[in-house]
């Protein structure tokens, strides 16, 4: 099976074919959490980094971020990890993703 056909049956769905033959294909997580694949067009290593609708998602529990424009602002992970064009791998990335997201209690006092 193809690696693209692979990324379908997890539900990644290409979303821009650049002119230097760069895929990226994305994946609605839930209403707030969008999963991006950057590949390479010689199969290297890809990108793998997700963005997550905070102006949104605030906006559901009547917060705002900043000057409150609920669709303009996402949080971005600082640096894009970098994994083998391989399924294990991109599972690995997402699970990492998700543990990180549950571990976040807002109401908790550092």
């Amino acid at each position: 099976m193809a690696f693209e056909d692979e990324l379908g049956l997890l539900g990644f769905r290409p979303a821009q074919e650049k002119r230097d033959g760069t895929r990226t294909f994305s994946l609605t997580r839930n209403r707030y959490l969008t999963y991006w694949l950057h590949l390479p067009a010689d199969d290297s290593i890809a990108l793998f980094t997700w963005e997550f609708a905070l102006g949104e998602y605030m906006d559901e529990y009547g917060l705002q971020v900043g000057a409150n424009e609920p669709l303009n602002q996402f949080l971005f992970p600082q640096v894009d990890t970098e994994v083998a064009q391989d399924m294990a791998e991109i599972a690995k990335a997402m699970e990492r993703t998700e543990a990180m997201f549950a571990g976040m209690n807002f109401g908790h006092r550092g």
